[in-house]
């Protein structure tokens, strides 16, 4: 009879904690899943709120050289990096008078500087995952935050850019 070594032992209950944890976060994003969704739904299904649109898929055409060009885009972009913080590089008029800041200001600073106490952050982090899950996509509904500290509600579409 040979005595079981007491590496496997000890492996035993790491990979059950392993596996409990990876299930806790599937069901955990499934439930975010779901919940946006229905927020998701409302907003669409909400005739003031323009949800079809194309997303740009270069950086030229989410922030044209053409000032003239950027500045009509009635679209509301802000371009972050893909890494790190995503801190934002760009940004075009309307998404200035939307939110109340000036390209100048948000140049290198990360998107936290919109969010607040009722932000959706874990819809927003699901929806960065699908992205980087090979999503072409990811829209998701948040309270964002002005310049001026008022609230408005987001419905955030998010993709790729490619150059």
């Amino acid at each position: 009879m040979s005595i079981p070594s007491t590496d496997n032992h000890a492996a035993a209950p790491i990979k059950k904690y392993q596996f409990l944890r990876k299930l806790k976060s599937r069901l955990s994003r499934r439930r975010i899943r779901k919940e946006d969704e229905k927020l998701l739904r409302v907003a669409r299904d909400d005739a003031t709120i323009q949800t079809e649109f194309n997303l740009p898929k270069t950086l030229n055409e989410a922030l044209p050289d053409d000032k003239e060009k950027k500045n009509n885009d009635s679209r509301a972009i802000v371009v972050t990096e893909c890494t790190g913080t995503y801190n934002m590089i760009g940004c075009n008029k309307a998404w200035e008078n939307l939110c109340g800041y000036a390209e100048c200001e948000i140049v290198g600073k990360n998107s936290t500087i919109l969010q607040g106490p009722d932000s959706n952050f874990d819809g927003l982090r699901d929806a960065v995952a699908r992205l980087f899950e090979g999503e072409e996509q990811a829209s998701v509904v948040t309270t964002n935050y002005r310049k001026d500290g008022s609230r408005f509600k987001n419905l955030l579409t998010m993709g790729p850019i490619r150059n």
